[in-house]
């Protein structure tokens, strides 16, 4: 579940995706847990599903299955998912923070190579991260680390939706790709970009879209956030030394624009040996990482084990 949509989709033990739906979010909690439901029933409609495992952008209480607080989801917090949705669907459910859940998709079934250490960068409506050491998710003590979204990248920068001013999601995210465009297309008034900001809002796709076909303006708008996002995955080379920085979410579509830009910062500002061994690229699964992380977090109640530890 993210910021604008909710994916659903049935994976077997070996990675594979039988059955796959997508509907809008709504910033109505009621709405939004009947969509909820309606994806689950009609994903696992013809297949026998073992447990469901609900991704949520935010700080989740483990223990409690519950979304204690999400900036960009405010309608779900409080909520307790597991006892308000299993009646509902009649399965055992877990809820899982959504940057945990695509780190965990992308070790168990993304990557090409074995991987015991692993960042997880996920870049949509806002900047989620996982961190995976010695082969584990790194939970910390109340379940809330990983939210590299919200490490402070340009103390005077705008004011992110937490609270806090120029984290690396005010500055880095699908969100902030489509606010810098509009400043940035003042720059390059015979461009493509520029054309379009004056029939209307300018969103993130619009800029990879333009990007692909050569327009100086998205292009700029494309590297200015990738050295912001850099500057960010330098800082977490640094902390964790990881194998791989997996960046996922619907912005990495833009590729090698924002990815390039990244490598070059991380490669000025990470020191050695950690930037000599780090790899930094696109999540193999692309935006649909959370969905197979969280269909390998699924648990059984009975035995508190994964759903698909068999994979």
């Amino acid at each position: 579940m993210g910021g604008t949509k909710i994916a659903a989709g049935v994976i077997t033990p070996q990675g594979e995706a039988l059955s796959r739906v997508r509907y809008p979010t709504s910033s109505s909690a009621e709405i939004l847990l009947s969509t909820l439901v309606r994806a689950i029933n009609e994903v696992r409609e013809g297949f026998e599903v073992g447990g469901v495992c609900l991704s949520v952008p935010g700080f989740v209480s483990e223990r409690e299955n519950r979304v204690v607080y999400s900036p960009n989801l405010r309608a779900v917090e409080g909520i307790p998912l597991k006892e308000v949705l299993e009646p509902r669907i009649g399965l055992p459910l877990t809820v899982e923070n959504d940057a945990n859940a695509a780190a965990w998709g992308e070790l168990r079934f993304g990557l090409d190579r074995r991987v015991e250490h692993l960042v997880m960068v996920t870049l949509g409506t806002g900047i989620g991260g996982g961190v995976v050491s010695h082969g584990m998710l790194l939970r910390g003590a109340q379940g809330a680390a990983g939210e590299l979204g919200h490490v402070t990248v340009l103390p005077s920068g705008p004011r992110c939706a937490c609270g806090n001013r120029g984290c690396l999601e005010v500055m880095a995210s699908g969100t902030s790709i489509g606010r810098r465009a509009r400043e940035i297309a003042a720059r390059y008034p015979g461009s493509a970009l520029a054309e379009l900001a004056m029939e209307r809002k300018i969103f993130g796709e619009d800029v990879s879209r333009l990007a692909a076909a050569g327009d100086e303006g998205a292009l700029a708008v494309l590297e200015e956030t990738g050295r912001w996002l850099g500057i960010g995955l330098a800082s977490f080379v640094n902390v964790f030394n990881p194998e791989v920085v997996a960046i996922g979410g619907g912005a990495v579509d833009a590729g090698e624009p924002l990815l390039g830009p990244a490598r070059e910062e991380v490669r000025l500002r990470a020191r050695p040996p950690s930037r000599d061994l780090v790899v930094v690229k696109g999540a193999t699964l692309g935006p649909e990482s959370g969905m197979f992380g969280a269909a390998a977090l699924a648990r059984d109640p009975k035995t508190g084990r994964y759903i698909l530890d068999e994979a």
